[in-house]
């Protein structure tokens, strides 16, 4: 019995361990593919392969494996259609001669079919509205589709999504689509689309529910609101207004989503922020080889009153350079999007040309015309005292500062693609004797080419045109004429040297200025990048620049560390025309954001 007992128990452990891995181990395999050449196509349909995804774990049976490779053809044909081949056929055969198994995929791609026609017709369960949205009017190109062109799903599903984002910009919110048909014609070997839509009422907006402000006034949010109750609805103008708040600095999350639609046709919207702190103080160290090291110190209080007025005071003191500015900000002044600024400010600086030393007090208006388009305008007094210069004495100036800046640049602080234009017209009076008139205008144009589709390759373009008209260069106060040599205009060169010079090589300004700067950006990582680029430019006597006149060029080597904030910044940069007694062998700079 004893013998029995061990000699069953020695069958049981054979047939548990050794048949079942005797078994596995021969229906291990491969997969392959014939009939297809389209790499790009080969590799979805190895994707898409569950025969494939699983090789790892092969069936114990030969008839469990040829399950396995004939529920997998439905997967690959799938993929196919997903590329526009509609009569695709797929059969397969299975050699188990040798080890591992070879199974192969034996593929009929058949042509791709294009799109023939494309429509958009209403349900037929949608219910009549009144106005109704004009489906007769939408053109394929409208919803991204070519007629002639492969006719993938994806395609197929991106028209869907641009129809509906279509309809609610017109203010169909409720707009859906309850069903396609895709209509596969074996005879013209080309695909017919039908949506069938249901748009829904036309929408309108309803009072906003507004929570999570504690210290900011519920009034402040009307102001920001890019709608009114009763306007029709358009989720650009949600957008709009989560930009619009964002930029106040009052709120660290926001959160605009639109309620369930209770009553008819009106979309209520619920708007929940989280309140951030509305002071803040700022410290920061710099240097410069122009001004040497520097301190620089700021205070901010973003919720005066309750209703995101802002005040702040900003100085900085460098060895040659003292500066104070206090700021009065009233959002949104007599109309949404405009705004009142309060300027008073001091300045001390000392240069090689002259040393200044003002106050001024300034009232201006900012407005946003649109998107891209910002003007402003204004008033302000300014009592200037310039010293150690060719017109030594104290001007009491009256100005009416106008600017317009136009731009689709991408990003402020790091633009890799757009265009930016900037006008500065400055008219000024000296309202005591002698009494003079002069403009100061300037003129900024920037261009962004990206050269790569990942943007990391840029060649960035500036231009910058200036030209002071009115009274004579001597009469215009020396610190108000144009000099270049900086961080942003010919670098390379000492500080606002660039200008002409009299017989001791001292700078005394000049009337008009042109300067072209070219650089090629490069994006090695994420947060590491590299610059070089080329200056050329003078500032000129005259108001209008001399071709006569030599030109001044520089070239230089940039690095850029990427944060969020912007791109801190340090220039190495060489003069190629060094003037005598004036310049050295090279100039460098550390501040934040590119140049322009």
């Amino acid at each position: 019995m004893f013998y029995k007992i061990i000699f069953s128990t020695f069958i049981l452990l054979f047939c548990c361990v050794c048949i079942p891995s005797y078994l596995h181990a021969d229906q291990s395999y491969v997969v392959e593919f014939t009939g297809v050449t389209d790499t790009e196509t080969l590799s979805l349909l190895i994707r898409a392969s569950q025969l494939v995804a699983l090789k790892d774990s092969p069936p114990t049976t030969k008839a469990s494996l040829k399950r396995r490779v004939e529920l997998d053809i439905p997967n690959l044909i799938k993929a196919l259609h997903s590329q526009a081949y509609f009569n695709a056929q797929i059969d397969f055969t299975i050699n188990d001669s040798k080890t591992p198994i070879t199974i192969t995929y034996m593929i009929t791609t058949g042509p791709v079919y294009p799109f023939a026609e494309f429509l958009v017709v209403p349900a037929l369960e949608a219910s009549v509205y009144n106005p109704a949205f004009d489906f007769t009017s939408l053109l394929p190109e409208q919803l991204g589709i070519t007629l002639g062109t492969p006719a993938l799903p994806k395609a197929i599903l991106n028209a869907e999504e641009a129809l509906l984002d279509k309809l609610s910009c017109a203010g169909f919110a409720c707009a859906k689509t309850p069903g396609r048909e895709v209509i596969a014609d074996q005879q013209s070997k080309s695909i017919k689309v039908i949506l069938y839509v249901d748009s829904g009422p036309l929408c309108f907006f309803g009072e906003p529910n507004i929570s999570g402000h504690k210290l900011v006034k519920e009034h402040y949010f009307s102001k920001k609101l890019a709608w009114k109750p009763g306007d029709v609805y358009d989720p650009s103008k949600i957008e709009r207004t989560q930009l619009a708040l964002e930029a106040s600095g009052l709120f660290s999350s926001i959160s605009i989503d639109r309620d369930e639609v209770k009553e008819f046709s009106t979309v209520p919207i619920a708007i929940e922020v989280v309140e951030s702190k509305h002071r803040s103080v700022g410290f920061g160290l710099g240097y410069a080889t122009q001004r040497g090291p520097g301190v620089a110190a700021e205070w901010e209080h973003r919720n005066v009153r309750r209703m995101g007025e802002k005040v702040s005071l900003k100085t900085n003191f460098w060895a040659q350079t003292q500066d104070a500015t206090l700021l009065y900000l009233k959002t949104d002044f007599l109309r949404p999007r405009q705004d009142l600024l309060w300027l008073l400010e001091y300045e001390y600086e000392k240069t090689r040309g002259y040393t200044q030393r003002f106050y001024s007090l300034s009232g201006i208006i900012e407005r946003q015309l649109n998107d891209h388009t910002r003007v402003s305008f204004g008033g302000m007094f300014k009592q200037l005292k310039d010293t150690r210069s060719d017109n030594n004495r104290d001007f009491h100036l009256i100005k009416s500062p106008f600017h317009l800046r136009w731009s689709n640049a991408n990003n402020i602080l790091d633009p890799t693609e757009g265009t930016s234009i900037n006008l500065r017209v400055t008219p000024s009076v000296q309202i005591f004797k002698p009494q003079f008139v002069y403009c100061i205008n300037t003129l900024i144009g920037t261009c962004y080419y990206p050269l790569d589709q990942e943007n990391k390759i840029v060649l960035a373009n500036k231009m910058t045109f200036g030209t002071i008209v009115g009274a004579t260069r001597h009469s215009i106060p020396p610190s108000e004429r144009f000099y270049a040599g900086s961080e942003n205009a010919l670098r390379g060169y000492h500080y606002l040297t660039v200008s002409p010079l009299n017989k001791k090589h001292k700078p005394i300004g000049g009337r008009s200025m042109l300067i072209y700067c070219l650089e090629m950006r490069l994006r090695q990582s994420e947060s590491i990048g590299w610059v070089g680029f080329y200056e050329i430019g003078n500032v000129y006597k005259d108001y209008l620049p001399s071709w006569k006149e030599k030109v001044l060029q520089s070239v230089g080597l940039g690095f850029r560390y990427h944060t969020p904030v912007g791109p801190l910044r340090l220039d190495l940069a060489f003069p190629l025309n060094r003037r005598k007694h004036v310049d050295g062998f090279f100039q460098f700079y550390l501040s934040i954001g590119q140049a322009f």
